[in-house]
């Protein structure tokens, strides 16, 4: 019996394998957890953002009420490419076992992910959209040498974040500072950790948390979701060509997501660290 083409086909379709990697991805990057996600075909997306409320005041009977209005102001967000290519050979590619193309789409979707948290928790981004570090106006909750080890730092975090306009949905740990807290005790006597477990997860201070290899090491981040857009555009795209590794016998395959992300309060972003 042959092998028939259209058996290969199926298994690199490029649209089921841009599905593939974009649900990896949105499964494993922290920024697309931690973040509102939009999916836009657009080359820009513009958020408005409601800055200040109209203003109001103490009036008596019958005097004139003044007139004011409420200031407003938007966010724009242009999504960067961020690519991955890869070569398997044609006797691999050419297997007409569809989990063979979905390793390597697997692959390319975890490193996507990887270069989109390593850049969201960065500073500044060659080509790419600056990160958390490159926000000069995030508060601060200065934790000294002292290791994060009990829940003050992460109440004070709630709320300085509420103070600027900000309900913390997610706390974002260090490996380090993960393995510290969970670890931790309630009093010295007990043997309740300061983690709690409930039906979609683990809180900390009633927060969700979530933790990242891409946070430096000491250092949590608190987030308000709701003010932190994230934009993909037209989803991921798979390209696969025998011709440009043709004397390899073998066969490169694309992928190319475009993200990028906005910080709509920056004050509301709470950095946990020594500060020193």
């Amino acid at each position: 019996m042959a092998v028939l083409s259209s058996n290969l086909a199926q298994a690199w379709t490029p649209e089921d394998y841009g599905a593939l990697i974009d649900t990896v991805i949105a499964e494993k990057s922290i920024a697309f957890q931690a973040g509102t996600v939009t999916n836009t075909t657009s080359e820009t997306t513009r958020f408005p953002m409601y800055t200040a409320d109209p203003a109001v005041g103490w009036y008596a009977e019958n005097s004139q009420i003044s007139l004011t209005d409420p200031t407003n102001n938007e966010l724009v967000i242009t999504p960067k490419k961020v690519a991955g290519l890869t070569q398997v050979s044609n006797e691999a590619a050419d297997d007409t076992n569809p989990a063979v193309a979905e390793q390597i789409g697997r692959g390319l979707a975890r490193s996507i992910a990887k270069k989109i948290d390593s850049a969201f928790f960065g500073n500044t981004i060659t080509n790419g959209p600056n990160g958390l570090l490159s926000l000069g106006s995030v508060s601060v909750v200065d934790t000294g040498t002292v290791t994060l080890a009990s829940l003050d730092p992460f109440h004070q975090a709630k709320h300085d974040a509420l103070a600027a306009g900000a309900n913390l949905t997610h706390f974002i740990l260090a490996p380090d500072v993960a393995l510290t807290l969970a670890k931790a005790k309630e009093t010295d006597d007990s043997n309740k950790g300061l983690f709690e477990s409930v039906a979609d997860g683990v809180t900390l201070a009633g927060v969700a948390v979530l933790v990242s290899t891409d946070v430096a090491a000491g250092n949590a981040w608190a987030l308000d979701s709701t003010q932190i857009h994230v934009v993909q555009r037209t989803g991921t795209k798979v390209v696969k060509s025998r011709d440009a590794a043709f004397d390899y016998d073998a066969t490169q395959v694309r992928a190319t997501a475009r993200v990028s992300w906005g910080f709509a309060n920056p004050a509301g972003i709470v950095r946990l660290y020594d500060a020193a």
